[in-house]
């Protein structure tokens, strides 16, 4: 095993390459445009077979597949008086490949939202109590969020949009309320109680669908890595076997996350309903492709000054016209921000991941394993990394070598759940104490799960052997909040009054 000897003058000069290149989380503050457009700033995409005790109790035949879309990175709970919401102009939708073409156009998840204001003469959006999402007791919520989901299969990319052969409206077409902002104990007195109205089952698919906020779970010493790559421990942070294999302790990072929202879109779907012929998961059907997208409309319109028309004003004040387009996407966790060159970034959210050929050249020379060479004087494979590209935009069975190329999230969906309390956060690279590997094969890049550690597996795969051996990583195995072993999977939100950072040396 070779020894860690970063020079000063690497770390003070070098290590900048490394933070213009490192992650930004999953996905929060990824390219340039999309720092200006958070409602549809993709943060994090999870895709895998529900793990809840219902699932784990089904037959492999029977289970369920939760698919999950995360937007509005970094959310400071107290943010009032307007809280958190999706955006009505924006279309956030999942993609399934199930055929293994590439294109991800085979089933497609539309969340359209709507908001309406029910008493505009109140004079803050929300006043206590409000202890359900609807109704009489929710009558202290002046301002209310719906939303509508359609599944969309056998679709064609057209120019203005996909054309598809079937289409179904979920709950025949009813809106179904979002799961409003945690703002405090006092306006909402029992927030998880809330916020488990907020889970509806439809009839005709036994799709499980929720909207709305919830904890953050991508844990990183953001904050570390961006002062130079000023990690709290040095050299390049090397941790034991002993404290890499302990999945419920920070050993020396500080989560950058720690008591910060998001807002949620969570799908529960038979598996049977994302293979390609409607039976059950089997080694010949039972892998699938996944990415998030969201759009726009190619036109926005904002209407307001009263003086034109003082005795009518505008019904809608912003609204869009003419034909979405992808702003986007997400399908692995910290392509863009790792391996896209920045003049790139937002033409990669723009383009349809059937299309990743054009950005193969980044994945091939990954300038990240070059920084990292650079910050620790430790050898990274050599190039072409071919081995990046089978791995993020090929199918398992594919030839490295042959089209199509898509940056899909893939997953297996025969491999059975791991049960919540078994959960390795890093997934086949996990190992006990002792070193021994203990491999959870129900975890990233297996497609992903909420609270896989997938800063730790990306770096030291983009490293190679060398920082797989030396268990490279940022010190933060966990969020503050730990696993949530139910739909939606990700946990109850930091409320505004009481929420709690974390911070350096507490």
């Amino acid at each position: 095993m070779r020894t860690w000897h970063p020079s000063t003058l690497v770390v003070a000069g070098l290590t900048l390459v490394l933070a213009a290149t490192s992650p930004r989380a999953a996905s929060h503050r990824e390219a340039p445009l999309m720092t200006l457009d958070p409602a549809a700033d993709i943060t994090d995409v999870y895709a895998f077979v529900s793990y809840d005790t219902a699932n784990l109790a089904r037959a492999s035949a029977d289970r369920k597949v939760t698919l999950i879309l995360n937007v509005i990175p970094a959310q400071e709970p107290s943010s009032g008086p307007n809280y958190f919401a999706f955006d009505d102009n924006v279309l956030y939708e999942l993609h399934v490949d199930n055929n293994k073409d590439g294109d991800a156009e085979d089933v497609i998840y539309q969340f359209r939202f709507q908001t309406t204001v029910d008493t505009p003469a109140q004079f803050v959006a929300t006043l206590a109590p409000v202890t359900a999402l609807e109704g009489p007791n929710a009558a202290g919520m002046a301002i209310k969020q719906r939303y509508t989901v359609t599944e969309l299969r056998n679709c064609k990319e057209k120019k203005n949009g996909p054309k598809c052969k079937q289409k179904t409206v979920l709950f025949s077409g009813q809106s179904k309320p979002t799961v409003p902002s945690n703002i405090g104990p006092k306006t909402m007195p029992d927030y998880a109680a809330l916020a488990a109205q907020g889970i509806f089952t439809d009839a005709g698919t036994d799709i499980r669908v929720f909207a709305g906020q919830r904890a953050e779970t991508f844990a990183i010493d953001l904050g570390a890595v961006f002062d130079t790559v000023n990690l709290r421990r040095t050299p390049l942070p090397v941790e034991t076997a002993a404290e890499d294999a302990n999945d419920a302790v920070n050993p020396f990072g500080v989560n950058a996350f720690s008591g910060f929202n998001v807002n949620t879109i969570a799908i529960e779907v038979p598996a049977k309903r994302l293979t390609g012929d409607g039976a059950a998961p089997s080694a010949a059907n039972g892998t699938i492709g996944v990415y998030a997208s969201t759009s726009r409309q190619q036109v926005t319109i904002r209407r307001g000054s009263p003086a034109l028309n003082p005795k009518k004003p505008p019904a809608e004040l912003l609204q869009g016209a003419k034909s979405f387009r992808q702003v986007s996407r997400m399908g692995n966790p910290l392509v863009n921000e790792l391996i896209i060159a920045v003049g790139k970034k937002d033409l990669w959210n723009a383009t349809d991941p059937a299309d990743e050929a054009l950005f193969l050249d980044f994945y091939r020379n990954l300038a990240v394993a070059d920084a990292l060479k650079l910050v620790s004087g430790v050898d990274v494979p050599a190039k072409p990394r071919n081995d990046i590209v089978h791995l993020l935009t090929q199918y398992a069975d594919q030839n490295v070598s042959a089209a199509p190329f898509s940056e899909l999230l893939r997953l297996d969906m025969t491999v059975a759940p791991t049960p919540p309390a078994s959960i390795k956060r890093l997934g086949p690279l996990a190992h006990d104490a002792a070193g021994t590997a203990t491999p959870d094969g129900a975890g990233f890049p297996n497609g992903r799960r909420p609270n896989d550690d997938v800063t730790d597996i990306v770096v030291r795969v983009a490293g190679g052997k060398n920082y797989v051996d030396n268990r490279v990583g940022d010190g933060v195995h966990i969020n503050d909040k730990g696993l949530t072993p139910d739909f939606p999977f990700l946990p109850t939100p930091y409320d505004g009054r009481d929420r709690v950072h974390k911070d350096p040396g507490e």
